[in-house]
């Protein structure tokens, strides 16, 4: 019998790579980060939303690419445990050009997915290197897709 080595996180790079392989494949440019953290910001508390912390050299791939085109979340891959939701959201550019793929998670608490639903029509993913300056933020107009169906604090 054997055992799959990776863990929940890893599996989740592996979907972020694969939809990046994808994009390009399709002719489009694109920037594919890996966190080293991810937190949730709460309304009224600074940029609310996911804030996600990348290596400068992704950062400035992102900065110059999303200077240069308008993108809108085009899918969430959402994967549940019991303690944390795992996400892919892919970003596609409105010209067709250019495509974002970023994972994250939050945790299934009161203060990470309590927070995160208390958004106001729009939930924010923002990308910042580790000087933590020159934020890239996108918009999400249709939050729900980053939810379980079922609320933390439900069953």
């Amino acid at each position: 019998m054997s055992t799959d080595p990776t863990t929940p996180w890893e599996r989740l790079l592996d979907v972020v790579a694969d939809a990046a392989a994808e994009y390009r494949e399709a002719g489009r440019t694109v920037v594919a980060v890996e966190p080293t953290d991810v937190s949730v910001t709460p309304p009224g508390e600074g940029p609310f939303g996911l804030v996600l912390v990348v290596a400068d050299a992704a950062h400035a791939e992102l900065v110059e690419l999303a200077a240069a085109h308008e993108f809108r979340t085009a899918d969430v891959f959402r994967r549940v445990t019991d303690d944390v939701v795992l996400l892919a959201v892919a970003l596609e550019s409105a010209d067709g050009e250019a495509s974002v793929v970023l994972p994250a998670y939050y945790e299934r608490t009161a203060v990470e997915e309590g927070q995160l639903r208390a958004h106001d029509g729009s939930l924010f993913t923002h990308v910042r290197g580790l000087g933590g300056t020159n934020v890239v933020t996108f918009e999400h107009a249709e939050p729900s897709a980053f939810f379980p169906d079922e609320r933390f604090d439900e069953g």
